[in-house]
């Protein structure tokens, strides 16, 4: 995994600093885009004589996507001038008004963007500007295609492009850019093709953990990545193995909270094999080690699933406690979604033992939370449990405000959370 990111990143960093080609065309699935964008802002933090410009924004018809590229550029323009403001130095001017007048085909109003930030940087030194237009998924190909068209050089540079250096995405499954630039043998353009594939990140992470000249602590990190990858792929018992070797390198260290770390990931895999019994005892293990450490995240994630499978084990009491520390965790964490997460949970256990009341508060509080905190999917759960306790008691004043409520979380897409 370190090697191709490092490989990744050298070859972003090379292409910045060449001056034979204006385009890299980057192959990628949807999947590896986040990792691309993450390098790219790790490069703009590094390089203090070149401006980054990142632009993750779907793909949809040029328009649209031309627009959404603008405006982000607008509010990058205001925190800008903030930091400007500050130093005492004079603001960047509006955008210039080409950038937004619709009646121009976005191409063009997309150049006048760059070449409004090129503008701008400073003209001695050697200073590029780093233009990413990289879709985190690309939803209009054909459109997405003729804005990358108008940015390959077709002839002498134009004003423009002087200093610029553009990166663009293609669809690594189903390539689109990369077929017809070399059929038209289109000049200044290179082309990568990285493999961010499951199977290539699992090879690298093996590679790595079985490299004797990577450091140790990269051999472990990569380790737990590979038990993570195991029980995802339902590799129980490899899983299990790793993660034993794991917790017996921690141990020689002392470090109670990565031995916490490794008890809950042999816990996930024991319940996800439908081994709940042995799972708690690796779950309550875990916080045995994590409450002689500072990690009251892992403390947070240990008590969670330790309630979640006493659940699962009809332990209801027990569920109940867990619960109830990992919702004071969470408050003092200041994790609103998984404070409601435990508050639902809180809720069914009161329904359970018949305390409708108590089942009813909570699922409020909860619900409040969620609306405060952006937490649709969990609400549209909060508010189904609602729905039948108020339908049960004839309450139908408030039945009718959830099912309004709801109908309204459905018609923006959040289905019911489990």
């Amino acid at each position: 995994m370190r090697r191709l990111l490092e490989e990744l990143n050298d070859t972003i960093a090379d292409f910045v600093d060449q001056n034979d080609a204006l385009t890299l065309v980057v192959a990628a699935d949807d999947t590896s885009m986040a990792v691309i964008v993450k390098t790219l802002e790790g490069l703009d933090e590094q390089n203090g004589a070149d401006v980054f410009l990142v632009f993750p924004d779907d793909a949809g018809p040029p328009d649209a996507y031309v627009a959404s590229l603008v405006a982000r550029l607008e509010a990058q323009r205001t925190q800008i001038n903030e930091l400007l403001s500050e130093e005492g130095k004079p603001p960047w001017p509006e955008l210039p008004p080409s950038c937004h007048d619709p009646r121009l085909p976005p191409a063009e109003r997309l150049h006048a963007a760059i070449g409004y930030v090129r503008a701008r940087m400073p003209e001695e030194g050697d200073h590029r500007l780093v233009v990413a237009l990289l879709p985190i998924a690309i939803r209009d190909p054909a459109g997405y295609a003729q804005i990358v068209a108008s940015l390959v050089p077709r002839g002498p540079i134009q004003p423009w492009m002087r200093g610029t250096r553009m990166l663009v995405r293609d669809d690594r499954g189903a390539p689109f850019l990369i077929p017809a630039l070399r059929n038209a043998e289109a000049p200044g353009v290179l082309v990568y093709e990285p493999d961010f594939s499951p199977s290539a990140l699992e090879a690298a992470l093996g590679e790595e953990a079985l490299d004797p000249e990577t450091p140790v602590a990269a051999r472990m990190q990569a380790l737990m990545q590979l038990a993570a990858l195991d029980y995802a792929h339902q590799r129980f018992g490899a899983a299990i193995e790793k993660y034993s070797i794991l917790f017996a390198y921690y141990e020689g260290g002392n470090a109670k909270e990565m031995q916490a770390l490794c008890l809950q990931g042999i816990g996930d895999v024991l319940r996800r094999a439908g081994r709940p019994a042995e799972a708690k005892q690796r779950y309550q293990q875990g916080l045995a080690y994590s409450a002689e450490s500072p990690a009251a995240v892992i403390t947070l994630n240990l008590c969670v699933s330790a309630g979640d499978v006493c659940l699962e084990l009809g332990q209801i009491d027990e569920a109940d406690g867990y619960f109830g520390i990992a919702d004071k965790l969470a408050s003092k964490l200041l994790n609103p979604s998984t404070k409601a997460d435990c508050m639902e949970k809180q809720g069914i256990i009161q329904e359970t033992k018949g305390n409708r009341r108590g089942a009813l508060e909570l699922y409020r509080d909860a619900a409040q939370m969620c609306r405060e905190f952006e937490y649709p999917e969990r609400l549209a759960s909060v508010l189904e449990r609602l729905r039948i306790l108020y339908r049960g008691a004839g309450l139908l004043v408030e039945l009718g405000a959830v099912e309004q409520e709801l109908a309204g979380l459905r018609a923006s897409g959040h289905g019911v959370s489990s």
